[in-house]
Parts: structure tokens; C-alpha cells; sequence
């Protein structure tokens, strides 16, 4: 069941990446300058689909401990559920962003639906943490023109997607700590967002498979690379789909 469920999410994914990458290029156009924190290129670490009491508290304690902020794209219905979760996310400096309410597929819902996944998850990560998310990134990376549209209205920037270029197998395909890390350090490039996952699917992945978070935080500052945080950009950003996003240095 669970082989089943995660061929059909990559399924999904490969086949949205391109037709939400023309979307968001047809609304922004340009491409937008590759992210880099004084003489170091950055790579923005992302976490989708939390928060779970099983593993967002795992991820910011080695997070913590290693010094590197990240972004945390959130399901309305876990920021509602584990408040406390979101209120260290946002304490300890990390971006959090809107990952729908309940992560369905965008072009299989109506307008009023996508308007309500949308605002409705808004209104969870405000109620929590003050603020309302400048970024969200579809479920599956599944864009739509209305939704693409109702954003800009809100003055948010998305569909934030990320650096697919050799397409290993990714964390929430379970392929253990080192394959995680592999897939990791192959999609590694100035500026690129990694795709990764707290809850969800990765849930059902051997407990071991969590060490590759130390160990490639280190294997990526060994190839010279810093860490920073997603950003809303106006410009379509090619290292990473076509993103209207880009990585910059954390604040402060």
C-alpha cells in the first residue's frame, strides 16, 4: 500500500513540475538572480507536510544544533492540531509557508475549493504565529491559473517548487539515510530548494533514515555550501522551476 502510494505521489509530482513551472513562468516571466550569501552559494532546506508530533521537533533539534535555518511548508490542519510546533518553527527563525489544508491535488478541486485550501491555512498559521505566509507551495507541486492568480491578489508568491534536476529517489520514497542523502547532494547547486518532508508519507520510513539530516547538513558546507531561507520573488527563478522564489540569507 504504501509502495503503491508513493509511486503514484511521484508520479504526480513529475507530471506537474512542468505544467506548474509554465504557469508560474506565464505569470511572472524573467528569470530571477541565483541566491548567494556573501562568497558562499546557499541552498534553502524545505520541510513539507507538518507539522507531526513525530518528527518536526527532531528536525528543528538538529536544525538547532547545526546552526542552519530552514522553511517549513505547513498543512493548515497540523498547524491547527499542534500549535506549539508552529510557535517554535517561527521562534527559532525558520520561514514557515502555506501547504494547503489538507494536501489535495489543486486542479481536481473547484475555484471555491482552492480559494478556501488557501485561506483557511492562512488563518491557521495567523492565528498561531501573528503573521500571515508570504509563500506556498502546492500539494504535489500542482499548480493551477486560479490559484496562481488568487495568490498574487493576496500578495503571496508560489507555486514555490524545487530543484529536480536528476530525480533520485526522494525522502518520502523511503530509500533509507544514504539514499536520502544521495538524492540530497545530487540536486545540490547555488540557490537550489531542496524538497523534504516532515510528516506524511515519511512517517512510514525506517526511524534510521532520519540520521541523513546531520550528516548532509555537513556534507553540504563541505562542498562550500551555506544555508539560507525561501523569499518571494517577482521574477520566475529557473534554478528551481521556474519558482517565483529565491534562497536569501536568514534574517538577523
Amino acid at each position: 500500500m504504501q509502495t503503491t502510494r508513493n509511486t503514484t505521489r511521484k508520479s504526480i509530482l513529475i507530471k506537474a513540475l512542468v505544467t506548474a513551472g509554465l504557469v508560474v513562468a506565464a505569470l511572472l516571466g524573467g528569470p530571477a538572480a541565483v541566491a548567494r550569501a556573501e562568497d558562499k552559494p546557499l541552498i534553502g532546506l524545505t520541510f513539507d507536510d507538518g507539522p507531526s508530533p513525530q518528527r518536526t521537533a527532531f528536525v528543528l533539534d538538529v536544525l538547532k544544533q547545526k546552526g542552519v535555518k530552514a522553511t517549513f511548508f505547513l498543512q493548515g490542519v497540523n498547524a491547527q492540531q499542534y500549535p506549539d510546533l508552529v510557535r517554535r518553527i517561527k521562534a527559532e527563525g525558520h520561514v514557515i509557508g502555506n501547504h494547503s489544508w489538507n494536501h489535495p491535488n489543486f486542479p481536481e478541486l473547484s475555484n471555491a475549493q482552492q480559494k478556501d485550501q488557501i485561506d483557511s491555512t492562512n488563518a491557521a498559521i495567523s492565528a498561531v504565529t501573528g503573521s500571515t505566509p508570504k509563500l506556498l507551495r502546492f500539494p504535489f507541486g500542482n499548480s493551477t491559473t486560479y490559484a496562481a492568480g488568487y495568490l498574487k491578489t493576496l500578495g503571496m508568491s508560489g507555486g514555490v517548487l524545487w530543484h529536480w534536476d536528476v530525480g533520485n529517489p526522494g525522502d518520502f520514497e523511503c530509500p533509507g539515510a544514504t539514499g536520502v542523502q544521495n538524492y540530497v547532494m545530487a540536486e545540490a547547486a547555488p540557490g537550489a530548494i531542496i524538497l523534504l518532508h516532515d510528516a506524511e508519507d515519511v512517517l512510514n520510513c525506517p526511524a534510521s533514515q532520519w540520521t541523513y539530516l546531520s550528516s548532509t547538513i555537513d556534507a553540504l558546507r563541505a562542498e562550500g555550501y551555506d544555508f539560507g531561507v525561501v523569499a518571494p520573488s517577482s521574477s520566475a527563478n529557473p534554478v528551481n522551476q521556474g519558482s517565483p522564489a529565491v534562497v536569501v540569507a536568514p534574517a538577523g
